[in-house]
């Protein structure tokens, strides 16, 4: 047998080339494949809004990117803004999570929209778009991701409300959506993820290795809260809780670095500290001596009880009952800073970390500072209106998140900075603006039933706990929100009935109210403004009502609004403008009998009785029956 002839250098070049390109060629054909089948998606963060390409909003599904162990994700508040930015138009843009987002009301109650609004009439020569992109459950992982495609669309300003979802929030070191602690490899893992590869690798890993928790969206009817805890406990001396706060620490800095040259205004972030215990608590020892030893300190008279809670404080470094119930005695006291001080420790403490510790405000101001970010200190702005400078149920529904005056204190504190540091405008008192908030009461009772199925459930309640819907509406408005909340009708839907029952009740202020909150949230409909006009009209505010039926009409011709406006005129005496506004309804609809009427009065008025003439003539020559227009020319022609 002849012997192997030994490859040429060259070949020998080439062999192993062809060898490294294998592996190459195989995930090349493993993509296309995937892509061609029909695998996966891919989920921008704004699209265009259906039928309106003028407009852009953001993709529902963008959530998508982060659960991907999640039947149901959040979304957004769904603020559109223009797709072609024009010279007057100042774009802020939001980021954060459910509390940016403004749970449980959003629309507006969410401080987003608070600020929008009281930011236009402060700055009347712009066009104000506050985009709010917050999402529920999510941290910091998914801000820096969305953060080049924010900067894409040309923010003027970034606002920033971020930190109580670190640890739980998704691709977080505790969630239930957890790739690790790895931070590299997490970073990765979101620039490669619109590969169909990459999305089918981990929907194997997430089946097969368990990276995830066995059964991530919990028991029936869990909420998201629930789901998304993967790691329940997370003492504040264990290397989890330093590598969660590395981790908010490190992609901040990211964040921030990419919005370099853009104003990015970076807030503090609140929590109940008096009326929400911790969660969950454990001292270093001995944990039924501990309690023992709390029982008999609480039953003591505050003055005794103090002394001796704080001594427990300074023997445990963990544990976070004591701290709680120390600030409880301090409170009765009546003294409120060490109160304050206590509660905050006792927040930092509790190991199921649903609340931001006091570390993570910290890294906010430290890394605000390196980059040049305007600090917004919200925490302070709600302790200030907190009875003793304490935030508690006054202002927040639950453990973290804002009541409507809360979200209004909230936005207050990032428009006193926003305008302190723009300079110009027009100052709007907060009293006024608290009075021309945008939220209706289906927004309200909405977010009132959303906060009882919350609290209904865990870690409120036992674990596997469900919340029941026994809601029974004793009003036609909570026959609305009852509806809106099961989820049978929409949002537009729910403020249509609202608007209507509004009408019948007279209730103009409220009706126009809800018009207003539609406009804020669909821009792009001309419905709204329409109605707008029409109850400003019952207001008698014709000059208001006018500017509202143009902005109906840039959004799409109507021959029912050109009427209504020539109607305005006419009642005014301006003729000629109602001539111009009834020429273009009849031209719109040349069959509707009242427009050729109208038309053919303002011609008349004008003295132009040969011009009536011949509109009502036209008209009947398409509808030579209509007794009325007949009337009407036979009497306009013996006056001739």
């Amino acid at each position: 047998m002849d012997p192997v002839a030994p490859l040429s250098k060259g070949k020998r070049r080439l062999f192993i080339a062809l060898t490294a390109l294998i592996p190459l060629l195989f995930f090349v054909l493993l993509e296309s494949g995937l892509r061609l089948a029909g695998y996966g998606a891919s989920y921008p963060l704004f699209q265009p809004v259906p039928g309106v390409e003028q407009f852009r909003i953001q993709n529902r599904e963008v959530a998508r990117r982060y659960f991907a162990q999640q039947e149901r994700v959040p979304g957004s508040i769904g603020d559109a803004f223009l797709a072609e930015k024009t010279p007057e138009t100042w774009r802020l843009f939001v980021q954060g999570g459910s509390s940016a987002a403004g749970y449980p009301y959003y629309y507006g109650g969410s401080f987003s929209r608070m600020l929008e609004q009281r930011l236009q009439q402060t700055y009347p020569d712009r066009s104000v778009e506050v985009v709010n992109t917050a999402m529920a459950a999510v941290n910091s992982y998914t801000l820096l991701d969305l953060a080049d495609e924010i900067r894409a669309e040309g923010p003027d300003a970034v606002l920033i409300y971020a930190g109580h979802n670190e640890f739980y929030g998704a691709l977080g070191i505790g969630s239930a959506e957890s790739l690790g602690q790895s931070r590299t490899v997490i970073r990765w893992y979101l620039r490669l993820q619109n590969w169909r590869t990459v999305q089918l690798l981990r929907s194997v890993l997430g089946s097969a290795a368990g990276l995830v928790v066995e059964a991530p969206d919990g028991p029936p009817g869990a909420t998201l809260m629930e789901r998304m805890v993967g790691e329940q406990e997370i003492p504040i001396d264990s290397d989890v809780y330093e590598a969660g706060i590395a981790q908010f620490r490190d992609n901040l800095r990211r964040l921030l670095a990419v919005y370099e040259g853009i104003p990015v205004y970076l807030a503090t972030v609140a929590s109940n500290e008096r009326d929400h215990a911790p969660f969950m608590s454990a001292p270093e020892r001995d944990p039924e001596a501990w309690r023992a030893r709390l029982a008999a300190a609480v039953s003591l008279p505050d003055s005794l009880a103090a002394p001796s809670l704080r001594a427990m404080g300074s023997e445990d470094a963990v544990a976070a009952d004591v701290h709680f119930l120390l600030g409880r005695s301090l409170d009765r006291l009546e003294q409120f800073e060490e109160a304050r001080t206590a509660y905050r420790t006792a927040k930092d403490r509790d190991r199921l970390r649903f609340r931001a510790s006091e570390d993570i405000n910290a890294v906010i101001r430290e890394e605000a500072a390196s980059a040049g970010a305007v600090v917004v200190d919200v925490q302070e702005v709600l302790a200030a209106a907190s009875p003793g400078g304490v935030i508690d149920g006054s202002l927040m529904l639950e453990h973290l998140h804002p009541n409507a005056e809360g979200y209004f204190l909230m936005a207050d504190a990032f428009y006193n900075t926003i305008v302190r540091t723009q300079g110009g405008g027009r100052f709007v008192p907060p009293e006024t603006a608290r009075d021309e908030l945008l939220i209706t009461p289906i927004d309200s009772l909405f977010g009132q039933y959303r906060v009882m199925q919350l609290m209904g459930s865990w870690p409120f309640e036992a674990p596997g706990t469900t919340w029941t819907d026994t809601l029974r509406a004793t009003t036609a408005t909570e026959d609305i929100a009852i509806r809106l909340f099961r989820g049978e009708i929409s949002w537009f839907e729910a403020t249509n009935a609202l608007m209507n029952l509004q009408r019948q009740e007279q209730d103009w202020h409220g009706a126009l109210r809800t018009a207003l909150a539609q406009i804020q949230q669909y821009p792009f409909l001309p419905a709204p403004y329409a109605a707008a006009g029409e109850i400003l009209l019952r207001q008698r505010r014709s000059t208001e009502a006018l500017a509202y039926f143009d902005a109906a009409l840039e959004l799409e011709e109507s021959a029912q609004v050109r009427a209504v406006i020539g109607d305005v005129h006419a009642a005014l005496g301006r003729h000629e403008l109602a001539l111009e506004a009834y020429l273009v309804a009849t031209r719109l609809d040349a069959t509707n009998a009242d427009y050729v009427l109208k038309l053919g009065r303002s011609h008349a008025l004008l003295g132009d009785t040969l011009a009536a003439a011949t509109a009502l003539e036209a008209y009947l020559n398409r509808q030579p029956d209509d007794e009325r227009v007949q009337r009407v020319l036979a009497a306009i022609r013996a006056r001739q």
